[in-house]
C-alpha cells in the first residue's frame, strides 16, 4: 500500500485515534449561534442595567434637591373663637345662674375680681387683638345677679 506523504508513519492503532479525535476538536471549535445570541442579549442587558442605575441615581439627586428647596411650612391652626364672643352665648346666661353654668356657657373669663360676697368676671379679648368687644357677668353668692355682654 503507498504512503501518504501528508500523514507520518504512526502506529495503526494511533491513527484511528487521531481520527476518531479529529471530529471532536472540529465541534469544539464550530460556534452555536445560541451561544453567541444569549451572549450578546447578555451584553445588552447589562449595558441596559448600567444607563438605568445611572438614570436612578441622577433622580435620587433631583428629588433629594426638590425637597431640600420645598420643605413645606406648616400654616399656622387659627385659634379658635372664643365662647363669649358669640352674642347667642350671652343670650343664654340667666340671672340665678352658677359661675360653673356661666364658664360652661362663656369660657373661662379673662379676669375675676372678688370682694367680700361679690365676684366679677370679666370678658376681653387677646391683647394682641384689635377686637375691642368686653363684657361681664356678676355674681354674688355664687349666683348671677347681672350681665354685661359686649355691644355686639
Amino acid at each position: 500500500m503507498p504512503r501518504n506523504p501528508s500523514v507520518p508513519n504512526l502506529p495503526i492503532p494511533m491513527k484511528w485515534l487521531l481520527f476518531l479525535a479529529l471530529p471532536l476538536t472540529v465541534l469544539a471549535q464550530a460556534r452555536d449561534p445560541r451561544v453567541d445570541a444569549l451572549t450578546m442579549e447578555m451584553a445588552q442587558l447589562k449595558s441596559t442595567i448600567a444607563d438605568q442605575e445611572q438614570r436612578i441615581t441622577a433622580l435620587e439627586k433631583t428629588v433629594k434637591a426638590l425637597q431640600a428647596v420645598a420643605t413645606p411650612v406648616p400654616a399656622p391652626i387659627p385659634a379658635p373663637t372664643p365662647p363669649w364672643e358669640s352674642a347667642s352665648n350671652w343670650n343664654l346666661i340667666k340671672k340665678g345662674m352658677s359661675e360653673a353654668q356661666v364658664v360652661e356657657i362663656l369660657g373661662p373669663p379673662t379676669l375675676a375680681e372678688a370682694v367680700t360676697d361679690m365676684r366679677t368676671l370679666y370678658y376681653t379679648p387677646d391683647p394682641r387683638s384689635t377686637m375691642t368687644l368686653t363684657g361681664s357677668v356678676t355674681l354674688m353668692d355664687d349666683r348671677v345677679t347681672a350681665t354685661m355682654p359686649p355691644a355686639f
